[in-house]
């Protein structure tokens, strides 16, 4: 088919010849600007690629060969692509089939016979991999679909030579903003911080015009800040829900699928795209060479804002057929650090019921399901669209490219709602503030555990993974935490920094425990969205006082262990051993050690970014945490209070602490029992089984999914102006902020505006002494 295409091509076009000649050209124009653009990679890896160049292509052209640096159009070998041509034939085509009905197909077609093993000669059928025992089937080829392909008409092959590419760049210059000495990459000169040029109601403009990289590069990213992501709205207000998660899980998965072949052009001519669903809304992130990247991202949002026709059912089919096999094979297939893992986040930050009802909901979906969850997206008046549009961009551009962004989705929410009107369709009050992510509190001095066995029983290893959740709030910025949240999370970095090393060789060199040992600091966050249950007109705007949504940042320690060599439990009790030995290590380190760790620490901080890609992702999830609380009214901040510049205060800290300091907050964190806050998460293999009736270690243990659940409904969310009761605390009133949001909240915002309630529950972050006043 495809010699017969080439062929016909170029007998029935009327400028066969020279079309070719235009794809050649492309095709070497896109090779040239690969070279020329793409720096090299790490030393280690280019050192090796370019003597093994060398040793192939000699050294003049050791770096260039492959790239058609004197290659055009007048340069086609049309005949030896002709015979190239002519060798892609049936007799020699192999294909590779992986799904549950190829195997089915194949299974049926030879009854599940596996072929003599014992001869050498090679028989179709059922074979059985050398190295790691996998089955799969050999079959040749149905000759009647050999003979389809041979005597095929025009409109079944339904094939045709690639029409010009848009979106290859026009133009490889740079800004005409940008100064002479920014024409030149500066790669060690500080990031200055986006500057937001476009702030309104329901959308805001963040631009940087990039004086470092000095590549023809761009990189815009819009966040549709939208409850309708994960959420759906109740009697109570909007309230999660694992349907409305998994129905836009499933969207993001239809329209990557249904764009994959329109958008290849694209990926062809260096500019990349993706869009993702969170707890903040929908990011539809494109990057690559500046001149045609605002053309492809209008296009990208214009299609995600339209109708979903009846061409996407099938891309529904395939999406959803890998969602639910991803979903039935997670707990089987993951590691068994991943399935402790897991647990733990069903615990701590997930809003869902799990993998197993996931997997229901996901069964369950239709694609008018999917269709009116997409309407459902877009009838949401109270949307917020966040752009940050940096890189190889002026200013006028970025705002040329936001004015026609707001106008596509105007555009949308009008049509959808005149829809709603005429097809008399109840339609959701506007969210207020779409919530982001989110995490609960663990109690302090309650160590609590979970076990649970391996869902794989061929899996000879167990996991263990203990976390460590600071009590304080994380450092956030020098306007937005207090001293004490910056000294508690600097000394936590450190003590991050302090123990992987000395954890793996004891555990992993000395103790053999596990081949996979390791620890590392993690840092989590949970936003509150006060006002977010209540519907708009459940609220008398003018009187109701305006709470300020937050973003709290969490520290925590994480250590993981997998074995088959000791149980789980045996594993915790090793770990805990070597925590308890590693403070006599800090007490003896001496303050020579100590800067040299912090050092370290504080340089990889501060370490200069190195490329467009990870600078536009730092500026992002700053404005994607942090925007709402500090640009929304009476919050008393502004865009200037965007933690742009927290690793270089961080490092400033991390380099003051002493040892004093340091072993302070390893006990708070670590070793006093009645201050931390402790879970550890246990996965039991075959080698060690889970039993029943076992006495386990913790003040709580679950091992069962209903007392993961029953326990996670006593947690509070982590909120800098939250704890739990202390002991001489009301119980009645206690239950109330807990189960009840609307009192919570109401509390919240209260605390907020300075009313003095419910001093035995609430206590205000100190930094509040920090924020600005207008």
């Amino acid at each position: 088919m495809i010699q017969r295409a080439a062929e016909e091509s170029l007998e029935n076009c009327h400028d066969g010849e020279n079309e070719f000649r235009r794809i050649w050209d492309e095709v070497a124009s896109l090779s040239k600007i690969r070279f020329h653009q793409t720096s090299p990679g790490a030393v280690y890896s280019f050192a090796a690629s370019v003597a093994k160049s060398i040793s192939v292509n000699g050294t003049e052209t050791c770096l260039s060969a492959g790239s058609m640096l004197n290659e055009n159009s007048d340069s086609l070998p049309l005949k030896e692509m002709l015979d190239f041509v002519r060798q892609i034939h049936p007799n020699n085509c192999f294909i590779e089939r992986c799904s549950h009905k190829a195997w089915e197909d194949v299974s049926a077609l030879y009854d599940g016979k596996p072929r003599n093993l014992e001869k050498d000669t090679f028989e179709f059928g059922l074979q059985i991999e050398k190295w790691y025992g996998v089955d799969y089937y050999v079959s040749p080829v149905d000759q009647k679909q050999i003979l389809r392909w041979e005597t095929s008409n025009d409109e079944e092959m339904a094939l045709h030579l690639p029409r010009p590419n848009r979106y290859i760049p026009r133009t490889l210059s740079l800004c005409e903003d940008l100064p002479k000495e920014a024409k030149v990459q500066r790669i060690d000169k500080p990031i200055s911080p986006p500057e937001l040029i476009v702030n309104r109601r329901f959308g805001r403009l963040w631009w940087r015009l990039d004086d470092r990289y000095a590549l023809p590069k761009a990189s815009v990213t819009l966040l549709f800040r939208t409850a309708t992501a994960e959420n759906k709205f109740t009697p109570l207000g909007w309230e999660y829900d694992t349907g409305a998660a998994m129905k836009s899980s499933l969207l993001t998965k239809i329209f990557a699928e249904a764009l994959a072949q329109e958008t290849y052009d694209a990926s062809l001519a260096g500019l990349d795209w993706s869009l993702s669903k969170s707890s903040s809304g929908f990011t539809l992130s494109c990057s690559g060479y500046s001149d045609r990247l605002p053309e492809l991202a209008i296009k990208l949002l214009v299609d995600f804002c339209s109708n979903l026709g009846d061409g996407m059912n099938s891309h529904f089919t395939s999406s959803k057929d890998k969602a639910i096999r991803d979903l039935r094979s997670y707990l089987v297939s993951s590691r068994a650090d991943s399935v402790a893992l897991y647990y733990r986040n069903l615990l701590l930050s997930s809003q869902g019921k799990g993998v197993e009802v996931t997997l229901e909901v996901a069964e369950s979906l239709t694609f008018e399901d999917i269709v009116n969850h997409h309407r459902g997206i877009w009838a949401d008046t109270g949307m917020v669209l966040e752009v940050f549009y940096t890189g190889n961009v002026s200013k006028k551009d970025a705002e040329t490219f936001f004015v026609k962004s707001m106008e596509v989705i105007e555009r949308t929410q009008a049509k959808v709602l005149q829809d709603h009107t005429q097809n008399s369709c109840p339609v959701s009050p506007a969210s207020a503030l779409a919530p982001g992510p989110f995490e609960r509190r663990l109690p302090a001095g309650e160590d609590l555990e979970l076990h649970f066995a391996s869902k794989n029983p061929q899996d000879e290893n167990g996991a263990v993974v203990i976390t460590y959740q600071s009590q304080n709030p994380g450092f956030k910025g020098k306007s937005l935490s207090s001293e004490e949240c910056l000294q508690q999370s600097a000394a936590i970095r450190l003590i991050c920094k302090m123990i992987r090393e000395p954890a793996f060789n004891e555990l992993r060199t000395k103790q053999q425990l596990g081949y996979i040992v390791g620890s590392y600091y993690d840092m989590n966050y949970s936003s509150r969205q006060p006002d977010f249950s209540q519907p708009a007109s459940a609220v008398d705007v003018n009187n109701a006082p305006k709470p300020i949504p937050t973003t709290t940042s969490i520290d925590s320690l994480v250590i993981y262990v997998v074995s088959r060599k000791e149980s789980p439990v045996e594993v915790a009790n090793r770990i805990d051993d070597f925590l308890l030995n590693f403070r006599s290590r800090l007490e003896d380190m001496p303050p020579s050690e100590i800067e040299e760790y912090a050092d370290s620490l504080a340089k990889a901080l501060t370490k200069p970014i190195r490329k467009l890609g990870d600078e536009a992702s730092n500026h992002f999830g700053k404005i994607r945490r942090y925007a709402p609380e500090t640009l929304i009214d009476g919050s008393g901040y502004s865009a200037e209070d965007i933690p742009w510049d927290n690793a270089e205060i961080l490092a400033g800290a991390i380099r003051k602490l002493d040892g004093d300091a340091i072993i302070r907050v390893y006990d708070s964190l670590v070793v006093k029992k009645e201050s931390r806050s402790k879970i550890t998460s246990f996965v039991y293999g075959n080698t060690f089984p889970l039993k029943a009736g076992k006495p386990m270690r913790g003040k709580y243990v679950a091992s069962s999914i209903e007392d993961l659940m029953s326990k996670r409904k006593t947690l509070i969310a982590y909120d800098s102006l939250l704890g739990y009761p202390t002991k001489h605390a009301g119980s009645t009133l206690y239950n109330m902020l807990r189960m009840n949001k609307s009192v919570r909240y109401a509390a919240i915002a209260s605390a907020v505006v300075g009313i003095g309630v419910l001093g035995t529950v609430l206590t205000q972050d100190k930094s509040g002494d920090n924020k600005k006043q207008k």
